[in-house]
């Protein structure tokens, strides 16, 4: 069934790119025209083509054949391209456009790891920087958007990697609360650090940034004169020695394909599990 549907995208392909390249307008095709040359350039990962051609679909024929295939396929395309703004806008309407999609765990999915390429090029770059002036935004956003396809679809095939990520990033956004923590406290801004290395047991008890800012709470709360709770931040400081949390390592680049129907221009979602 595969290779008839490979054998028959393939002749549809051809017979519709002459269609095409004999038009001096790319808007005069027909909307499977457009798709199915536009699936044949995203296959050969020649994106700018295929962007030109599945906008067209996308934009002319709104709520057509191919018309949420085409979506799925221009977020697909904008992550590869890094035009992150594109695939979170595109996102976000195909979620407000096909909220009943059986592909709503992969576009959350996309639309994470978006907001998480967007923000780990600013973590990378943070240490250095006037902490005080940065924010977390995309990361944060990246981790509530796994977190919802963890919670709603937690059979999805997206879910174990969803996980991985979810742990990288709350270790790096407790790293960043930390650095955050010592920039206050080389200014003797003691009520701040209190106050982030509170925020840090709330949010992110379970990270080795976490226990590392311990002291730093102590220390504070010595500074300002309060007795009762530097005993308490001592005994959490005792409590916590010897215990070891390893800080979560990078998750590799997500190895990326499109859902297994997006890529024959099946027009129907139930076709997949023929």
């Amino acid at each position: 069934m595969r290779k008839l549907k490979s054998l028959a995208f393939a002749t549809l392909t051809a017979l519709a790119m002459t269609a095409c390249s004999s038009s001096k307008e790319v808007e005069q095709a027909s909307e499977q025209e457009l798709f199915t040359i536009g699936q044949a350039h995203l296959q050969n990962a020649e994106y700018s083509d295929a962007t030109r051609y599945l906008q067209a679909v996308d934009t002319r024929f709104p709520g057509g054949t191919y018309s949420e295939q085409a979506q799925l396929n221009l977020i697909y395309v904008a992550y590869k391209t890094q035009d992150y703004t594109t695939a979170l806008v595109t996102a976000d309407r195909f979620l407000q456009q096909h909220s009943g999609s059986p592909y709503t765990d992969y576009v959350l999915y996309m639309a994470a790891l978006t907001n998480m390429s967007m923000g780990d090029n600013y973590l990378q770059d943070l240490f250095g920087i006037d902490r005080s002036t940065r924010e977390t935004t995309s990361m944060k956003t990246a981790f509530s958007n796994f977190q919802t396809l963890v919670q709603h679809f937690p059979n999805s095939q997206y879910t174990p990697d969803a996980l991985t990520r979810m742990a990288y990033i709350k270790d790096r956004l407790a790293r960043h609360e930390l650095e955050i923590a010592k920039f206050y406290a080389k200014r003797k801004a003691w009520v701040a650090v209190s106050n982030r290395v509170t925020d840090m047991l709330r949010l992110y008890p379970d990270t080795y940034a976490t226990l590392e800012a311990l002291p730093l709470m102590q220390e504070a709360y010595h500074e300002m004169g309060l007795t009762q709770l530097e005993q308490k931040a001592a005994a959490l400081v005792k409590a916590n020695e010897g215990k070891v949390l390893k800080e979560a390592e990078k998750p590799d680049e997500p190895f990326l394909s499109l859902p297994s129907w997006l890529k024959f221009g099946d027009s129907e979602p139930e076709k997949a599990a023929e």
